[in-house]
């Protein structure tokens, strides 16, 4: 059974077609019942992917790499993201990686073959403890030897770079709220200060991290959380991980699962978490979670006012109504006061 083909998107068949030929060596062996006698159908559209859920001896997702965010090809992505998959299987909270091609014949996209984890999105009401249990095991594996990852040790001095080139438009934009200017502005302040902290992050805060953790990314099954979606994959303080989870510019960015935590929720994860993945100081790790959830909430907003001017001005016009609400709603000056003041 196969669903149609979708926009821009090779058909199920045609995807099906390439992995009957395919020498795919799974796990325990090549395909017990390869398709097309399985069935295959359009799973779901990545901002990066286009995704097919095969169903054969078992279930997998033939995962097409359409783009890249770490300034690779879409080759060295798919080899990429299927490496960082091998380096996360033991943590048994993410997809087992079978197969990578990165120039398969008769398909217009790199493809994956990983296994397909059934489930449903993650709750922020129900399943704030699984979430941290999951970001835990992913995170205890420290950083393996000999890995292959882009390495971010120290945030800061990117996150700047980024969130000036992308707040830049916005800043000069006469049509911007003065108040909203400013408020951003000494957003900056605040990030450019953590640059004098030459103590903020050590080596021993690294770990793998997924660098995007929200709700859709993780699916719930059996009371317990897997995370999937590795395409921005890197090893960097996992304090990014924890912060980017927490900030009400992630928890309140899509209309069907926007939550604000309370405290109370937010420490029920932090503490969860450090209970399944413990730290040497744990005050150390507070102040560092602290820096960072200013750094990341630059990046997120630094964004928003890069998509609205460049909407509003008829640059890119975006087309998504919700993107332009929420990027509005981010950058009214009391959100932003609020978002960067102290806590």
């Amino acid at each position: 059974m196969s669903q149609g083909p979708p926009k821009g998107g090779p058909s199920p068949e045609r995807v099906a077609g390439y992995l009957a030929e395919a020498p795919v060596p799974v796990r325990d062996g090549p395909w017990g019942e390869p398709p097309p006698t399985g069935e295959i159908s359009f799973l779901a559209r990545g901002e990066y992917s286009l995704n097919y859920r095969v169903r054969a001896d078992r279930e997998y997702v033939a995962r097409l790499v359409t783009g890249s965010q770490m300034g690779l090809s879409l080759g060295e992505q798919a080899t990429y993201e299927h490496g960082a998959l091998e380096l996360l299987a033991p943590s048994g909270v993410t997809p087992g990686p079978y197969f990578v091609d990165p120039e398969p014949p008769g398909l217009p996209y790199p493809v994956i073959l990983e296994e397909y984890l059934p489930g449903r999105p993650l709750d922020y009401v129900t399943d704030l403890g699984a979430a941290a249990r999951c970001a835990a095991a992913a995170h205890e594996l420290g950083v393996p030897e000999g890995h292959h990852l882009q390495v971010h040790p120290d945030p800061a001095p990117s996150v700047l770079a980024e969130s000036r080139e992308l707040a830049a438009p916005y800043l000069r934009w006469e049509a911007a709220p003065e108040e909203s200017q400013q408020a951003l502005r000494g957003a900056f302040g605040k990030v450019e200060g953590y640059l004098e902290q030459g103590d903020l992050f050590s080596e021993e805060d690294l770990a793998i991290v997924n660098y995007d953790l929200n709700t859709h990314n993780f699916v719930v099954d059996g009371g317990e959380a897997k995370l999937l979606d590795w395409e921005k994959a890197r090893v960097a303080p996992r304090t990014e991980d924890v912060a980017h989870f927490l900030l009400p510019t992630t928890t309140l960015w899509r209309d069907e699962s926007a939550a604000r935590l309370s405290e109370a929720q937010e420490r029920e994860f932090i503490d969860t978490y450090l209970a399944h993945s413990p730290v040497r100081d744990r005050e150390r790790f507070e102040a560092q979670l602290a820096a960072v959830r200013v750094m990341i909430s630059l990046r997120a907003v630094s964004w928003c006012a890069w998509a609205l001017q460049e909407s509003e001005r008829g640059q890119r016009p975006i087309t998504n109504e919700e993107t332009l609400r929420k990027a509005r709603r981010y950058l009214e000056a009391g959100f932003l006061r609020e978002l960067f003041g102290a806590r």
